[in-house]
């Protein structure tokens, strides 16, 4: 044997080593019994990914119910209460400015979100009310005191929804409820105060209505209401600070405006003061659009007009 042939013989011998030292590390790793004894002589890296990735699939598949659980749950529900409440607080300021048509809109939204919640639909009740809708905020208001029969305002303000459709006895058993369930609600007094005006009991309404200017201090309706009554009884100078006060507590209402207005009039023959009160009267009613403010105040212009006339050729 040559040497060219001895050291192909020693490259085939060296080749076999190799392979039969590489199959028996792999029977070695394949047949350990995991105490480490194979894995500080041997890096060799084709067996360990696969018990690597054996491991690795495990959690991975009861990963996914886990972040699945959660899902049909209540996770989304904060987000859209906390919305909410932001709706409900932007339904109130569209009341309060005078915006009625906007206020109930945004109500109603709130009802659908949380058709349970009370507040809800004595608000848009409240909305409805202002827009000359009583029999609707009846409506509203059942729902609102079947969802928390301890809701004393609602009572109240069925009260006075009842009183604007004739429904005397409901009103005042509302009324009466209200007042039991919180004395510190002014609408029942003033509704109570309005009953007994009615029924010709002056001094006993005068109570009423001083009562719920008490209750009521720095809200304009209390003003308006016995404004209204000491209009009627005759008390006219008494009934112009009432009315100026609601005008200034509220002066988005156009309502105490209409009223001073015919108390300038009727009473006091003044006529600029009167023109005034029924412009602005009349502006408001135009942004929200309320056609019985209009209504009302061309009908008093109209009448204003003819008063001048009358005073100017006499």
């Amino acid at each position: 044997m040559n040497r060219r042939q001895k050291k192909r013989m020693k490259l085939k011998v060296c080749r076999w080593l190799v392979v039969c030292s590489a199959v028996g590390l792999i029977a070695l790793v394949a047949c350990s019994s995991g105490d480490g004894s194979v894995s500080d002589e041997a890096d060799m890296p084709p067996e360990l990914p696969e018990v690597t990735a054996t491991a690795e699939l495990e959690p991975a598949t009861t990963a996914e119910p886990t972040t699945a659980t959660p899902e049909p749950s209540a996770t989304p529900d904060p987000p859209s209460t906390n919305e909410n409440v932001r709706n409900y607080a932007r339904a109130h300021s569209y009341l309060n400015r005078g915006d009625y048509v906007q206020a109930e809109r945004q109500f109603s939204v709130v009802i659908e979100i949380e058709p349970q919640f009370a507040r809800g639909w004595e608000g848009r009740a409240s909305a409805l009310m202002a827009q000359g809708k009583p029999a609707k905020a009846i409506s509203d208001l059942d729902r609102a005191i079947q969802l928390k029969p301890d809701l004393a305002s609602a009572y109240a303000g069925r009260a006075v929804a009842s009183m604007s459709v004739g429904d005397i006895l409901g009103a005042n058993q509302d009324a009466v409820q209200a007042r039991i369930l919180d004395p510190s609600d002014p609408n029942s007094v003033i509704v109570l105060g309005r009953i007994l005006s009615g029924a010709g009991r002056a001094a006993d309404a005068l109570e009423m209505f001083n009562e719920g200017v008490e209750l009521a201090p720095d809200e304009g309706p209390a003003y308006w209401w016995r404004g209204r009554f000491l209009f009627q009884i005759g008390s006219y100078d008494l009934a112009l600070g009432d009315f100026s006060l609601a005008i200034e507590y509220s002066p988005v209402s156009a309502e105490p405006y209409l009223d001073r207005a015919t108390l300038y009039m009727d009473v006091f023959q003044d006529f600029a003061l009167a023109r005034a009160d029924i412009e602005e009267a009349h502006s408001l009613g135009e942004e929200p659009r309320d056609r019985d403010i209009l209504d009302e105040s061309d009908a008093l212009l109209e009448r204003l007009e003819q008063l001048i006339a009358d005073a100017a050729s006499s």
